[in-house]
């Protein structure tokens, strides 16, 4: 009878070894994963206080600075409140001067017994009571200048204007409903946000230096965020990852761009 000699193991480690060869590796974190740019911050830009837009500053997809002016209300109402304000102070000023003139002269009265207690009494509370007027109208006065400031409505941050919707005489009132006047993206950093598999973001930690591939260019950049919640739907479910970076000057950058984070070495 012939012999059958059977080789399992051999063959079976053999075949093996050829199926992880052909098989699709996961991917590395050397060889970095699919992200997509974001602005580093985005700011809605609203309208503190009532008014009518008098003038816009600045055009979308201008490149505006932290503190460049976007828009101008009209102050026309609140000019006049303001010198209505300066004028109640002078007047409230000079009867606090005359009700310390009173009082200081009550005081001397009751000090040589000629006036009873209560007459000083009534003079300390003229005085303190036109003192608290002015304290009021000087505080309608700090109101009034806060919103003379606010009238002027500036960029938060610098960055790029992505979106104006605003147009020249229209009222807005933040009481009623608060209108989104534009929207600011900051461009320095930006963002690249990829979503890693959890073996991936397990691997990952906050401040660990990467770059970032956008086309020919090579980025430097900062991992800042690591979700600890899945997010998507299967197959691309997976970890939130967000890396800063600066971009460079001649070469503006789009949300939405792909890109592709890779670990340093």
């Amino acid at each position: 009878m012939p012999h059958v000699f059977h080789v399992p193991s051999l063959l079976t480690t053999g075949s093996l070894l050829a199926l992880l060869a052909l098989a699709p590796m996961p991917l590395l974190a050397e060889e970095g994963f699919a992200a997509q740019l974001d602005w580093g911050e985005r700011h809605r830009i609203t309208a503190p206080i009532a008014g009518r837009i008098e003038a816009i500053e600045a055009r979308a997809g201008d490149r505006v600075e932290a503190d460049d002016v976007l828009f101008r209300l009209d102050t026309r109402r609140g000019d006049a409140d303001l010198r209505a304000a300066r004028a109640t102070m002078e007047r409230l000023q000079m009867e606090l001067d005359e009700a310390e003139r009173e009082r200081d002269k009550a005081e001397d009265l009751y000090d040589q017994t000629l006036i009873a207690a209560r007459e000083l009494e009534l003079a300390r509370i003229d005085y303190a009571t036109v003192a608290a007027r002015l304290a009021e109208a000087r505080a309608q006065r700090d109101r009034i200048r806060a919103d003379l400031e606010d009238a002027t409505i500036r960029a938060p941050a610098s960055g790029r204007l992505v979106r104006l919707d605003a147009n020249t005489g229209q009222y807005v009132n933040p009481a009623l409903l608060p209108p989104v006047l534009a929207i600011l993206g900051t461009i320095d950093p930006m963002r690249a946000v990829a979503t890693v598999p959890a073996a991936t973001a397990a691997d990952l930690e906050p401040g660990e230096t990467v770059t970032v591939v956008v086309g020919d260019q090579r980025l430097s950049g900062t991992i800042v965020t690591i979700g600890w919640e899945p997010t998507g739907e299967e197959p691309e479910r997976g970890y939130r990852v967000e890396v800063e970076f600066s971009p460079m000057d001649d070469t503006p950058l789009r949300p939405g761009q792909p890109a592709r984070i890779e670990r340093d070495s």
